[in-house]
């Protein structure tokens, strides 16, 4: 069986992936091309005996190496031994696709054109003679409408037919004129055995100073850069003309010659239903609301209803744990196995992130869908004056407001939404500038800080913590931009807007699952590999022996307080060894584990069943009804238990204060002092930094006074933490400005393929955070500011120093050279070969 391998190409909105999905099915693979996070959509099936492989290639304008588009899409055809190349056009906007035709139909590889969306140029009047086309171009030219699945098994019989004929391909060529020579010249001179691509399209690049195909060329043509500047030079100087620009204007001119043959706009003049839309859409007035609205939209449904799907899913992950729990090894009182307490951790970690996938399946969905829409261009379009004075682009306005830049966002989702922004440099800038938004994990550390230190100002103070984020983010941006980021490739906004489209529902369905099992596989893996690290610096080196005895004398106080209420029961003889009465805690903890998550009678009578199925007898103790006697052993157990709990929570807090992570912020302790922060804030942060909820966790137990178990946790930390208001500023500060977890950094990983840049993503803000804490601690210490005061003047800093850097233009040079005397010898030394 042979196999066919194709590449699918095609300019950005020409209704590619919609071929792709129509062509390939569901049968597709995804992962991204190698050194970059561009994705690479793969499809293999089979056609008449025939195994396919169809690459869908990045949408590209052209094939110079101006983006890292058509970089990438460059590179594939150079590397790859391709069959065919599809070329996907949007029948209804056909002009400005064919440029891109001819410089496919220039590689030398056989090209079938496919003409997409014939049904909107059809209702457009628009006419097509396909297959006059298909005579002036001498290749196939398919009439096909992706969202309508129309055309799909003509693209296969004519990718068969022509793969059957690829022995009688002949290369194509475009008469170039006064420029002829000078090709034939570097044609006569280069072999690239490597490949079967036309040695005249080589030619053709090396002309235009493509990097790529020079460098690759020089490996058997070493003086290739010497002879190529020679024909420049004589060119220039025999027509004055510039080379890149004259082979445009060919292609321009022919594609004007196909487009004026082969298609005839019946009401050309006539106001098609996108223009009609996008008075609207782009209005000067409206635009900005609607855009407002539209993130609205997308936020409420992703964040807020996709965390209230959650509340179904989570049972279904605590199902999960459950089931793990049940067939490890259990434990003895305060003796847990290390393998359970390793496993409870490792699933702990991964139900956390796979507790997102709600959120994600519906953000997907939704990008998906104003994708094919056509209306992120038009986001992009709208907002890129503003955000671009900050090195951003209008691009970013999704990730920014799905990271929290109105208050309980998320980082994540934010982060992978980054995918889409073609600007590199404004990419990377918007990656490092959404985890300082407010995501929703932080909110309920605010809460507590404000509980605890600001209660007559709360109000004040959530609305400086909720909106000096976006400010932070602006700076943090416009810093990055100005000095490491500033070589990074920057794009110009060259954007044309596409027709609005129908999204169909098997398009957005595949896009939002592809990203969802992409998710899934990196996510995961990568959390769990960081939770062994995590659980290891916490196990270690444990609690000492002397308080093992400790707690061992108390549980067997405890035990000795039960067996002598236990000697009154008639049921005494099931509890009367210490081996009974922990197969009864263990059975008592496991239903009421299980019970927690069910809420209906008819589970509730299930689970019931189940457990007087596994013990009889030890079921009557949880649900002892009108039975006198096991309503004692109830009463007892229930004390006992809440006895081992407390145990195994102190143990635990002893084990965290002198664990490897313990110690690591005590060894912080003398920078962290500057900023009012004490080891057990720096325990809180450091162990946060798995999730940020657990922040708010570990400073309840560090700060937890046993004489006064009722408080409310920020009373307690008010109380027990010896802060004030102050630390609870500079705490804040901390919080706005560090990284909000480990997933977030994951994705920073994935979204820039770089674990430098996921480093510099985590120690970065952690740097910024504690020196602009400790300037406000230090200075307000010094000056006796409350602690509102302190925030105050953080607030207006951090508005005033944006306001000042965001009328520094960017320096956005995408140029070099000039004259000088090295370019001037080159020069004479060429003349003179």
């Amino acid at each position: 069986m042979k196999n066919i391998k194709i590449a699918l190409a095609g300019q950005p909105n020409c209704g590619k992936s919609t071929i792709f999905n129509l062509v390939s099915g569901i049968e597709q693979h995804i992962a991204n091309y190698p050194g970059v996070t561009i994705d690479k959509k793969v499809g293999f099936f089979k056609y008449q005996k025939k195994k396919i492989e169809m690459v869908d290639l990045p949408g590209t304008y052209s094939f110079t190496s101006y983006s890292l588009e058509e970089r990438v899409a460059k590179d594939f055809i150079l590397n790859e031994k391709l069959d065919v190349i599809v070329n996907v056009i949007d029948a209804s906007n056909i002009k400005r696709n064919l440029y891109l035709t001819f410089q496919l139909l220039e590689i030398g590889i056989p090209v079938i054109i496919v003409l997409n969306m014939m049904d909107v140029a059809s209702r457009r009047d628009i006419k097509i003679n396909s297959k006059e086309m298909s005579k002036l171009l001498n290749c196939p030219v398919v009439e096909a409408s992706g969202a309508k699945n129309i055309g799909s098994n003509e693209i296969m019989k004519n990718i068969i037919q022509t793969f059957e004929k690829k022995d009688q391909y002949e290369f194509f060529k475009i008469n170039y004129e006064e420029l002829e020579s000078h090709i034939l010249n570097i044609e006569n001179k280069i072999f690239d055995e490597k490949s079967n691509l036309n040695k005249r399209w080589l030619s053709i690049k090396v002309l235009e100073n493509d990097t790529t195909i020079i460098n690759r060329l020089k490996k058997e043509f070493i003086n290739i850069e010497t002879f190529k500047e020679k024909e420049i030079l004589h060119f220039q100087k025999n027509y004055n003309k510039n080379i890149s620009s004259l082979l445009a204007s060919f292609r321009y001119e022919s594609a004007d010659i196909i487009y004026h043959r082969t298609v005839k706009e019946e009401n050309i003049k006539k106001e098609t239903l996108t223009q009609k839309v996008d008075k609207i859409i782009l209005n000067k007035f409206l635009a900005l609301p609607i855009l407002i609205g539209i993130m609205f939209i997308v936020y409420q449904v992703s964040i807020v209803w996709g965390y209230k799907l959650t509340d179904y899913t989570w049972p279904i992950l605590a199902a999960f744990k459950n089931f793990f729990i049940e067939i490890l090894p259990k434990g003895d009182f305060i003796d847990i196995p290390m393998v359970t307490s390793f496993s409870i951790w490792m699933i702990n970690s991964a139900n956390a992130l796979m507790n997102y996938i709600p959120i994600f399946f519906i953000l997907f969905a939704l990008i998906a869908i104003m994708e094919d829409v056509g209306y992120m261009p038009r986001m992009a379009f709208i907002l890129d004056r503003v955000f671009k004075k900050f090195g951003l682009h209008g691009q970013s306005t999704l990730p920014l407001v799905l990271g929290g830049a109105m208050v309980g966002g998320c980082a994540v989702p934010g982060v992978m939404s980054t995918k889409g922004i073609a600007d590199d440099r404004a990419r990377m800038a918007t990656i490092l500038a959404v985890p300082y938004m407010n995501c929703l994990a932080k909110v309920p550390f605010y809460t507590l800080l404000l509980g605890a230190f600001f209660k007559p100002d709360m109000a004040i103070m959530m609305f400086f913590i909720s909106t000096v984020t976006l400010f932070i983010a602006m700076i943090v941006s416009k810093l990055l931009t100005m000095t490491i980021l500033k070589t990074r490739e920057t794009s110009p906004f060259l954007m044309e807007l596409p027709p609005y489209h129908m999204p169909t529902f098997k398009g957005v369905l595949i896009r939002a699952s592809q990203r969802v099992w992409q998710y899934i596989k990196k996510i995961v893996t990568i959390v769990l590999a960081v939770a062994i690290v995590l659980f290891s610096m916490i196990q270690f080196p444990g609690i000492s022996d002397e308080s093992k005895n400790k707690y061992g004398l108390q549980i067997k106080n405890a035990l000795l307080s039960f067996d002598k209420k236990a000697k009154k029961s008639k049921y005494y003889e099931n509890v009367n060894t210490k081996n009974n009465v922990s197969q009864l805690l263990n059975f008592y903890d496991s239903y009421k584990s299980k019970r927690m998550t069910i809420t209906t009678k008819e589970k509730i009578e299930e689970l019931d069943k189940k457990y007087i199925v596994l013990n009889k007898t030890f079921f009557k103790f949880i649900k002892p009804k009108k039975d006198k006697e096991a309503k004692k052993i109830n009463k007892i157990l229930r004390k006992l238990s809440k006895q081992r709990k407390r145990i195994l929570k102190s143990i635990k807090n002893e084990k965290v204060e002198n664990s490897l992570l313990g110690m690591i912020g005590r060894s912080i302790e003398p920078v962290s002092k500057y900023a009012g922060f004490d080891w057990k804030i720096n325990v809180a942060f450091l162990s946060s930094f798995a999730a940020r909820e657990s922040a708010v966790a570990t400073l309840g137990t560090l700060y937890e006074n046993n004489k006064a178990d009722n408080m409310r946790a920020e009373d307690a930390m008010a109380q027990n933490s010896g802060y004030t208001p102050l630390h609870g500023t500079a705490i804040i500060i901390f919080m706005i400005l560090t990284p909000p977890c480990i997933a977030t950094m994951i994705v920073v990983k994935m979204q820039t393929n770089s674990y430098r840049w996921m480093l510099f993503a985590i120690f970065f803000p952690v740097f910024l955070g504690i020196s602009i804490s400790s300037i406000i601690f230090t200075t307000g210490l010094k000056n006796n500011w409350t602690g509102v005061e302190a925030m105050t003047y953080f607030y207006i800093f951090a508005i005033t120093i944006a306001l000042v850097i965001g009328l520094f233009p960017n320096k956005r040079i995408n140029w070099k050279g000039g004259i000088n005397s090295k370019t001037n010898k080159r020069i004479k030394e060429i003349e003179n070969c």
